[in-house]
């Protein structure tokens, strides 16, 4: 079955992946614009997800999976001269409460398999991390696209009816091939710099309303400043000041949504989240998300 869905706002894309459990949040300004594209076998999905702006994604994969990644490389110079540069690539089998970022105009194919469903259990189980040969998986990334673009130009849902069942063992085939071909390795632990930004991310949230920063953050989490400001900018490629700031727009923006059937008012959820300058949340929150905090409030 080929499914195809458009987002409008983060939030909404967040729940179309089946079987994840995923929080979006935008951080970077522009109007969102995402798209979630499907072919759904058994025991097999193939998934792209295309998104306008960059994202902070905390996300877990399905229990039980084995995943094949790849994001299309983008180099003007390359393009220019008319080649084709192999994307990023990898297969991943214990994505579980992980958080990473997205850039704008972001592009992410998948292939999803349970487990079980590979022969070679004994070396999926060990593994946290397997890197394919470039060639190799930009080829079957090219195949997986061209399934995706065929599934698209017909009528929508749509399903092959016995083909399904052929097509899902085929796929799991050139899995485990490229998965062979791979280099091992053992993921190591969770990231200095991705502890300290956790610790951040977590500090915010457990008290939005208060007027965080990076010096009461050094202070709260026992983290010189130099620290704060230099692991946040290595993992998130954002500077912690402006980082600080989205979260708790990101924040209220959520807040906002859920509000949309209730008498909250908008300057109830700004101060909740520690904006006590109407105009100044305003401007902040506009420039961001592209609308005003009373027309999100509207819808």
């Amino acid at each position: 079955m080929y499914l195809e869905t458009t987002f409008h706002d983060a939030t909404e894309q967040e729940a179309s992946l089946p079987g994840w459990r995923q929080e979006y949040r935008q951080v970077s300004t522009g109007g969102y614009d995402g798209r979630t594209m499907a072919i759904l076998l058994p025991g097999v999905e193939i998934l792209r997800e295309t998104i306008s702006v960059g994202t902070e994604q905390m996300f877990s994969a399905p229990e039980g999976s084995m995943i094949f990644y790849y994001y299309p490389k983008r180099d003007r110079s390359e393009l220019v001269r008319g080649e084709k540069a192999p994307g990023v690539s990898g297969f991943a089998l214990n994505w579980t409460n992980r958080i990473g970022f997205m850039d704008a105009d972001s592009d992410l194919l998948m292939l999803v398999l349970r487990r079980d469903a590979v022969a070679d259990e004994d070396r999926s189980r060990i593994a946290e991390l397997v890197e394919p040969p470039l060639e190799n998986a930009a080829f079957l990334a090219d195949w997986l696209l061209s399934l995706l673009g065929g599934a698209r130009q017909q009528s929508h849902p749509c399903a092959w009816g016995d083909f399904d069942d052929v097509l899902a063992d085929v796929i799991t085939d050139r899995f485990e091939l490229l998965f062979q071909k791979s280099l091992v390795r053992q993921t190591p632990h969770i990231a200095q710099t991705e502890k300290i930004y956790r610790k951040i991310r977590d500090r915010i949230f457990d008290a939005p309303d208060m007027p965080h920063s990076v010096k009461s953050l050094s202070r709260d989490l026992g983290i010189s400043a130099f620290n704060l400001r230099a692991s946040c900018q290595s993992f998130t490629q954002i500077p912690l000041d402006r980082i600080l700031m989205m979260l708790r727009l990101n924040g209220a923006r959520r807040d906002l949504l859920h509000a949309r059937c209730s008498p909250r008012k908008v300057s109830d959820i700004a101060m909740d989240w520690g904006f006590f300058h109407w105009s100044r949340f305003a401007l902040r929150y506009k420039s961001l998300f592209g609308e005003t905090p009373s027309q999100t409030l509207k819808g």
